[in-house]
């Protein structure tokens, strides 16, 4: 069954607050190190990237603006996937991308999907509680009647 998309991100911060629709991007290299080749950071005014190459790939890769990362999602969908930390909350999977570094970027491979626990269809929302992230087998099992969170 086809539903129609989750709010917008301004629309969920309007009505839950922001503390609750609003997750921070996780990092998955320590601080001082660059976030795309995991090379230390040397200059001081660079906080997340090492270079100027390093940050236009690393945006690339995680924006949903740009074309090259046609699986990213953006808005309220991504901040959902940031909480549950782009693995699905069934099978325990971790579903963000790997850069050729081995690098894990804070973005989804294109495998993730975000469900309801209370279906649209019985009166269920999209606010924050009754949303969790699944990889789209999982979800194709929760629907099936196969695991049901």
């Amino acid at each position: 069954m086809n539903r129609k998309p989750l709010i917008t991100l301004s629309k969920a911060q309007q009505l839950w607050g922001v503390d609750k629709t609003t997750f921070e991007r996780p990092r998955y290299v320590m601080f001082d190190y660059c976030e795309w080749c995991g090379e230390k950071i040397e200059n001081k005014r660079r906080t997340s990237c090492c270079s100027k190459e390093c940050s236009q790939n690393f945006n690339i890769s995680t924006s949903t603006v740009y074309y090259a990362n046609i699986h990213s999602r953006g808005g309220y969908a991504n901040h959902i996937m940031r909480r549950d930390n782009y693995t699905c909350q069934v099978c325990g999977e971790f579903h963000g991308k790997i850069n050729k570094y081995n690098i894990m970027l804070p973005t989804t491979d294109g495998q993730l999907e975000i469900h309801h626990i209370k279906h649209v269809q019985d009166g269920g929302g999209d606010e924050p509680e009754n949303l969790f992230t699944v990889c789209k087998q999982c979800h194709k099992n929760i629907h099936n009647g196969v695991g049901e969170k």
